[in-house]
């Protein structure tokens, strides 16, 4: 009897020491990025790098700007990349002007035309920072805030912010929290929380740059676009909104089914948005995207809207959100933009979703990107 047993530990001893030495049971190794280049003091208040991870699926934020720095995932073969857009050091972040790569944007996301709108009678003149009109907040939003640090855990980080009554033009003190956590199917969740204390308009978003191939592993005129949306937002050459709705059936607008970027985007020369080159732009192509699109919500609960697929690495990302819109931004050809939103320009909009928040409600959505 002791030597069965014996044999049966001994078994399981050379199982074990063999299945891990051919990486059955070896944790994965993910590259994380360096957190001292982003530890640094702002206004007297501790800015630091934060790492949020599942164990397959890690995040890295700052709690300047609410920044996604990193995200990493395993590719077909089980290697790691960071898929977003990012700078090396805290200095970069803090130099950029509207150069969106990751921030937590608001109180607006997005565009107000002409910086104006109307609310309960009152006009407001918000700061304009994109010509004549307001871009994303405005120059004193979220991404140039410090935010306190509620929690930071292995799967969590709670930032809080709170912009006063006034900035940017604003009315109301708008206090904010936002939530990061690695879901257990792999998700990177951000929630977006507030509420004021005065009538206001809100509409978050985070303005991350994808490339499921790993960032500097060339474009994404490769990957697979899916979008559950029949309409997009009609706009002008400035971005700003008409008011109807137009039809993707039969456009290049129509993702409603996969579609390869670069079978709809024009080719150009070298990586870029372009300046300067004069391509015609043959029918059912565009030079580039940035659109909403009206997605096609069953509930106001969080359903899929969006799929992502390299078929280079062979990862997908699965965009789910409770926001009625997404903006698809493809300029760099580097990377893509998803920004799960309210419909731009939405407070001169009536017939849009609403983005008032008046005192006693809460904002509430979230947007969550699934790796697999």
């Amino acid at each position: 009897m002791k030597k069965k047993i014996t044999d049966k530990v001994l078994f399981l001893a050379l199982a074990l020491v063999f299945g891990c030495s051919l990486n059955i049971c070896a944790k994965p190794n993910i590259p994380l990025l360096p957190s001292e280049p982003f530890d640094t003091i702002m206004d007297g208040r501790k800015v630091a790098l934060y790492t949020i991870s599942n164990g397959r699926v890690a995040a890295q934020v700052t709690n300047y700007g609410g920044f996604i720095v990193s995200l990493f995932s395993p590719d077909k073969d089980g290697n790691y990349a960071n898929l977003v857009t990012n700078y090396p050091n805290i200095q970069r972040y803090l130099n950029y002007n509207l150069g969106m790569v990751g921030p937590s944007v608001g109180r607006y996301a997005n565009r107000i035309a002409n910086g104006k709108f109307t609310l309960n009678g009152q006009e407001y003149q918000v700061t304009r920072n994109s010509g004549q009109h307001t871009l994303h907040g405005g120059t004193k939003g979220f991404d140039h805030v410090v935010w306190d640090v509620v929690k930071a855990s292995k799967k969590k980080v709670v930032l809080k912010c709170v912009l006063p009554d006034g900035t940017d033009g604003f009315p109301g003190t708008l206090t904010t929290t936002l939530t990061y956590s690695i879901t257990s199917e792999g998700g990177l969740s951000v929630v977006y929380e507030a509420t004021t204390d005065k009538a206001t308009v809100v509409s978050m978003t985070t303005h991350s740059y994808f490339n499921l191939n790993g960032v500097g592993n060339g474009d994404v005129m490769g990957h697979q676009l899916t979008v559950n949306a029949d309409y997009i937002t009609e706009t002008d050459r400035a971005g700003i909104p008409s008011g109807k709705l137009l039809s993707v059936e039969g456009t290049p607008y129509d993702f409603r089914k996969p579609v390869t970027l670069g079978d709809r985007i024009v080719a150009m020369q070298g990586f870029g948005f372009g300046f300067g080159q004069r391509v015609e732009i043959p029918e059912g192509k565009v030079r580039q995207y940035d659109d909403n699109f009206c997605l096609n919500h069953k509930t106001d609960k969080l359903e899929k809207v969006v799929t992502l697929y390299s078929p280079e690495s062979g990862r997908t990302m699965e965009v789910w959100n409770n926001h009625p819109g997404i903006q698809i931004y493809t300029g760099a050809r580097t990377a893509i933009a998803l920004e799960s939103q309210m419909y731009p320009d939405s407070p001169n909009h009536p017939e849009f979703p609403s983005t008032v928040l008046n005192p006693g409600e809460k904002y509430r959505h979230e947007c969550v990107y699934l790796l697999k």
